[in-house]
């Protein structure tokens, strides 16, 4: 008599399939978003301003390397929109996150919040650094005036 597999293998099969699929499925639309949050110039800003600030630096030490799970949003429509991001870095002394935001009018961004918050220590708002043009507008808006260097 030969032997026969249960139809409860089978339904345990197909259920571990169609569990292993939606965990992909998933995995693959958060690689996609953080791809494309990672591929806008405010994360790229940000990241180079946490990268090239001194107080930055003195607080990780470097390198100083980003997280790959960037939280929030980036829209945008056209020459409009907004962002409102947490980047999570890291360098040898400790990590840090960076919040970001701001609007697109016109095709430029503009910040009212770009600021590294250490694990410990001092919240360092990069926006007021000395090492770029910035440009005060009201309602505390600020237009960052540099330019990602490639």
């Amino acid at each position: 008599m030969a032997n026969k597999t249960s139809p409860w293998v089978w339904a345990g099969l197909g259920c571990a399939v169609l569990l292993a699929g939606a965990v992909a499925f998933v995995a693959f639309i958060v690689f996609v978003v953080a791809g494309a949050m990672r591929a806008g110039e405010p994360y790229k800003l940000a990241l180079q301003r946490a990268q090239s600030d001194p107080r930055v630096i003195a607080a990780l030490g470097t390198p100083i390397e980003p997280g790959w799970f960037v939280s929030g949003s980036i829209n945008t429509q056209n020459q409009s929109g907004a962002v409102d991001i947490n980047i999570p870095i890291s360098g040898p002394k400790q990590s840090a996150s960076i919040h970001v935001v701001g609007t697109k009018e016109g095709g430029r961004w503009s910040y009212s919040r770009m600021i590294v918050t250490p694990k410990t220590g001092p919240v360092i708002d990069l926006l007021d650094s000395n090492a770029s043009s910035v440009a005060s507008l009201g309602s505390g808006r600020r237009v960052v005036e540099d330019r990602l260097r490639s």
